[in-house]
């Protein structure tokens, strides 16, 4: 990520919000949900990616105390740009694999990830 002047859970900032689609803003307890706490601190990545003018911020006009993150036109276009890169990387890795292999590298990685999620390795 570094090639694109941001970090990698930046761009799971910038990914969660893409993911919203139109208008491509969430507040940042919903970011936080769809990262599921890659971000390592949320508030520290938006700040560097709303200085960069890649979000906004925007107070809910009902309850100020809820903001949303919102891409600005040039995060929207640079999300879109590293998300076709890594879907090529991701492509040429997983070539070589026939399709059995892929169902069984998809089954290890849904495993991993629970277990990730859970917080303790499985057993």
């Amino acid at each position: 990520m570094c090639e694109y002047g941001i970090s990698l859970p930046a761009y799971d900032v910038l990914a969660a919000l893409r993911e919203a689609g139109e208008p491509y803003r969430r507040t940042t307890g919903e970011v936080a949900a769809a990262v599921r706490g890659r971000t390592g601190g949320l508030t520290k990545h938006a700040d560097r990616l709303e200085a960069a003018g890649l979000i906004r911020r925007e107070r809910d006009a009902e309850d100020r105390r809820i903001v949303r993150l919102c891409l600005t036109p040039e995060g929207l276009e640079l999300a879109e740009r590293i998300s076709a890169v890594r879907s090529s990387q991701e492509q040429e890795l997983l070539a070589g694999l026939t399709a059995a292999d892929r169902r069984r590298l998809s089954g290890l990685l849904s495993a991993l990830g629970r277990t990730l999620g859970a917080g303790a390795p499985e057993q």
